[in-house]
């Protein structure tokens, strides 16, 4: 259905989440169609969480916009709007919105990903209180397009804690690609440079007290692993040293974690590799 799902928080010391109905807009359930991509963004610069929505469909909009006009506890979207780029829809093909400042100018501009496997990013060139996007550019890695060739989901953040705003990108091969930024250069490749080819594959997922791993090398190369949590905090490493070329079985003792998601980060020469993991008690 693409429906809009709402997980709540409880208040405890761990994160324990409780399922509530279905995000509303004008007393109906949001629909989509399939595929429904929600980005929270305060929008309009009043102090309220709003929502941008992704879709699989382009046409008549790829992205649609609820403003609301609630409280922070108990929002309300009476109306439904579509996300603009001069004037016209938006229209892009399983479209994932994220927003970030990409530019230092201290407005959220867009970031979105979608069917063609690029990353488009719309510079707001309007205000805080009313964004506006006259045209996009796809961002670029090490000099060149960053191109999946199919769809993709970017996630903007500062993954290492240098300053710089990083890029996560998940497409349909269940891997998460990282793309550092540079304070120089922009953004350059933490995932596809070098010219080794990487293969990286979690045996056992979910896992639980060991975590298997599956290292496919093309060359000899240096290879660490690194667990972090969904704050970018390093749980732990295994660090095997150089291997040679074929394929290679790891294992990590994660029985001191706690439960819940992780990423295994696999770094190979210049390339890094990112796989979700879920842990099991």
């Amino acid at each position: 259905m693409g429906s809009v799902n709402y997980f709540r928080r409880l208040a405890s010391g761990n994160i324990f989440l409780i399922g509530e109905s279905p995000v509303k807009v004008a007393g109906r359930p949001i629909e989509m169609g399939n595929n429904s991509a929600p980005c929270v963004i305060d929008w309009n610069n009043d102090g309220l969480p709003d929502l941008v929505v992704g879709r699989v469909e382009a046409v008549p909009a790829g992205l649609y916009l609820y403003i609301n006009e609630g409280s922070p506890s108990d929002p309300v979207f009476p109306l439904t709007d579509s996300v603009l780029c001069a004037g016209e829809p938006i229209q892009v093909y399983y479209s994932y919105p994220d927003f970030a400042d990409m530019n230092g100018d201290g407005l959220l501009d867009l970031v979105l990903g979608s069917s063609n496997g690029k990353i488009a990013c719309y510079e707001n060139v309007g205000t805080a209180d009313d964004p506006l996007f006259e045209s996009f550019e796809y961002l670029e890695a090490d000099g060149e397009e960053i191109n999946f060739y199919s769809s993709v989901r970017p996630s903007v953040c500062d993954w290492n804690e240098d300053g710089y705003l990083d890029i996560l990108v998940g497409n349909y091969t269940g891997q998460i690609f990282l793309f550092l930024g540079d304070g120089g250069t922009g953004i350059f490749s933490g995932g596809l440079s070098g010219d080794s080819e990487v293969l990286l594959h979690v045996t056992g997922n979910p896992a639980s007290g060991t975590l298997y791993t599956e290292i496919t090398l093309d060359n000899q190369v240096d290879i660490r692993l690194a667990v972090y949590d969904l704050h970018g905090r390093l749980l732990c490493t295994l660090n095997p040293g150089v291997l040679s070329s074929g394929i290679h079985s790891l294992k990590m003792d994660i029985s001191g974690l706690p439960q819940g998601t992780v990423f295994l980060v696999c770094t190979a020469g210049d390339i890094r590799l990112i796989e979700p993991v879920v842990i099991l008690r």
